[in-house]
């Protein structure tokens, strides 16, 4: 049983007054709330916004059964709910043809082919509905909207202008019509992901006859929709859909509800290759509405003839995206396009995939290689020996170290001294070289003068020990006079004492 929707008339819940037999009937209407589109790729009862392609056919019925779509429910409960349609069978017969890929028509032939009800002597007629009748002919139509117009194989959004209208052929008696023209403009965006998904919102204005059946105001409306499609099996054409669909009353009688048939439905669908396309599913009513029922199922077979561009776009659709192609790697080492600037050639990453080069063969590729013109030797750091020859001068790769306040050369720069002996063994050319000692600021001129004369005279002893002519060496101090940086910091000092 549905939950109560609208009281009837104080001379409904008097079901045995005689005056109920005399009264005059309500006007009746079209109580039809699935009025689907008959497009091959359009929601069922929501409308996406592309146009059929040029000049193209899509055709085929639509058949609909619901569950108590008119029923009504006494206002003190004591009678129970009154079906005055119990169930309707339902064939829609479809046919839409696009035109110059920007808009399409349709049209709709509704025929109510089998329907059931109680006695209808409550509204004022004696006996049930009339099982089978003929309903309003409906025309449709739809335009993109330009600079919103997504093409057949396109992505993203769209929007279109839609349009119908209904003409007083159904048999108004018997539920199927609403007895005169009515007419439905309404608006449709939508957006199509690239993996398939369709998202669509419709909405509109529906003008109807003003008339009132049972207390309840059943005349102008706005309808609405929202709507999605899921491919399941894309490359099969197996999709799901799902939507929400109904309208709202735009006018409702003093101390009456406000009229909202609505439904929920959920379906699948398959593009089959042959062009025919076949949804069915089924779905609830809200109960907002006496013209809202409790259960409907739906069923479609849209034919679009085979190598039409339509038939084309909805195989193209079947097929998923291409992934992008991978990028080229001739060399295959994983330095892709224009950052490889030796495409043909293997090299490493961090020299932009082109070979390492040693122009000094000392075992440091070049791009690390601080002397890359200099063999590093044996003892050689960063590509740099320890000690080599610039211009005129031996130029040590690091300082020489002695024990604090003292002319005592440490350990650990016997290597860098060895290095300079060994220079100097192999450049015949350097018959006399200076060794200089340096200091900080740090104590006074004599005593930094003293000690740097100690310190350098060392050096030039290590050297004639290590193999060095003693008149190719000679020393001389010069203390804290000519500093390389400002005594001010640790740093400062730290290059000053050299």
């Amino acid at each position: 049983m549905k939950p109560p929707r609208t009281p009837l008339l104080p001379l409904l819940v008097a079901l045995a007054l005689s005056t109920a037999a005399s009264a005059a009937p309500d006007a009746r209407f079209n109580l039809q709330l699935f009025r689907p589109s008959g497009a091959p790729q359009d929601l069922v009862m929501v409308t996406q916004s592309r146009p059929l392609s040029h000049l193209s056919v899509s055709a085929g019925p639509y058949l609909s059964y619901s569950i108590n779509p008119l029923s009504l429910v006494p206002k003190d409960g004591d009678v129970g709910s009154i079906s005055l349609v119990g169930n309707r069978l339902q064939l829609d017969v479809m046919a839409t043809v696009g035109l110059f890929d920007w808009a399409e028509v349709g049209v709709d032939l509704p025929l109510v082919m089998l329907q059931g009800g109680q006695n209808l002597e409550v509204i004022g007629s004696e006996g049930p509905v009339e099982s089978f009748a003929l309903g309003d002919l409906r025309l449709t139509g739809k335009v993109a909207v330009p600079g919103l117009r997504r093409s057949a194989e396109g992505h993203g959004w769209g929007s279109a202008l839609t349009f119908n209208v209904s003409f007083p052929t159904g048999v108004q008696e018997a539920f199927a019509g609403d007895g005169e023209l009515t007419w439905a403009p309404g608006l449709v965006v939508d957006y199509r992901f690239e993996s398939g998904i369709l998202l669509a919102l419709n909405g509109g204005f529906w003008k109807r006859p003003d008339l009132v059946f049972s207390g309840v105001n059943m005349g102008d409306m706005a309808p609405f929709g929202l709507g999605a499609e899921v491919p399941l099996l894309r490359g099969s054409g197996i999709t799901a859909l799902g939507m929400v669909h109904g309208a709202v009353g735009l006018e409702k009688e003093p101390n009456q509800p406000r009229q909202i048939p609505a439904e929920l439905l959920i379906g699948l669908r398959w593009y089959s290759s042959t062009g025919v396309t076949f949804t069915f599913g089924g779905g609830l009513g809200c109960g907002c509405s006496l013209a809202s029922p409790n259960l409907s199922f739906f069923t479609s077979i849209i034919w679009v003839p085979a190598k039409t561009r339509e038939w084309e776009a909805i195989e193209r659709f079947k097929e998923p995206p291409e992934p992008p192609p991978p990028p080229v790697d001739p060399d295959g080492d994983s330095v892709i396009g224009e950052k490889d600037r030796c495409p043909t050639v293997e090299g490493p990453v961090e020299n932009g995939g082109c070979p390492d080069s040693d122009g000094d063969s000392d075992g440091v590729v070049d791009r690390i290689d601080k002397c890359p013109d200099v063999p590093a030797g044996t003892r050689g750091k960063d590509g740099c020996p320890l000690a080599r020859t610039v211009g005129n001068k031996i130029v040590i790769l690091e300082q020489v170290n002695f024990a604090t306040d003292q002319d005592v050369i440490l350990s650990e720069s016997f290597p860098v001294l060895e290095e300079v002996a060994r220079v100097m063994e192999v450049n015949p050319k350097l018959d006399r070289i200076l060794v200089e000692g340096h200091t900080d600021s740090r104590a006074s001129d004599t005593y930094n003068l003293e000690l740097s004369k100690r310190r350098a005279a060392s050096v030039k002893r290590f050297l004639i020990e290590s193999g060095v002519a003693a008149e190719r060496v000679c020393s001389q101090g010069f203390g804290r006079s000519k500093p390389l940086a400002d005594n001010a910091s640790e740093e400062g000092m730290a290059l000053n004492r050299r």
